[in-house]
């Protein structure tokens, strides 16, 4: 026996119905969420250009000390930077995905606008906890090993 659809049944997609009052904090985040997704693409910027000119940097600065500086401090230093600036890429991404969404969401009462500007705000919110759970380790990770350093003296 086939199944017949039902025709009674709209193929349009559900509208997102939330109150003025949502929506006049909806959008005032967005706005804010793009402004600090901007600075944050400026800051990546500056953090990389810092990286790749640390080493020269650092080389100038130590003309006179070459003997006190280890080899390749500057290389060191450079890539950490670059390191830092591409890590710190991706929330500032979804930060931006973020606040595009949703706009696009308000402006159209779109419910899969909304659920893509939703998944984009959970992954700026997973990567920071998930990076600050790894930084707290490594902290204490130091912190062990500079209190065993210095009970072994």
């Amino acid at each position: 026996m086939e199944e017949t659809p039902n025709t009674n049944e709209t193929s349009e997609e559900p509208k997102l119905i939330i109150s003025e009052v949502a929506i006049s904090y909806l959008s005032e985040t967005g706005r804010w969420a793009k402004f600090l997704s901007i600075l944050g693409f400026v800051f990546t910027g500056l953090i990389v250009l810092m990286g790749l000119f640390a080493g020269s940097l650092l080389s100038f600065m130590s003309r006179g000390q070459m003997d006190r500086m280890p080899r390749g401090i500057g290389f060191m230093v450079g890539s950490i930077y670059v390191l830092m600036g591409i890590l710190y890429l991706f929330p500032t991404w979804y930060l931006f995905n973020f606040s595009q969404k949703l706009k696009t969401a308000i402006s159209s009462k779109s419910l899969d606008d909304l659920n893509v500007a939703l998944i984009n705000q959970k992954s700026f919110f997973k990567f920071w906890g998930i990076l600050m759970i790894v930084m707290l380790g490594i902290y204490g990770l130091f912190g062990v090993f500079a209190v065993t350093i210095a009970l072994l003296k």
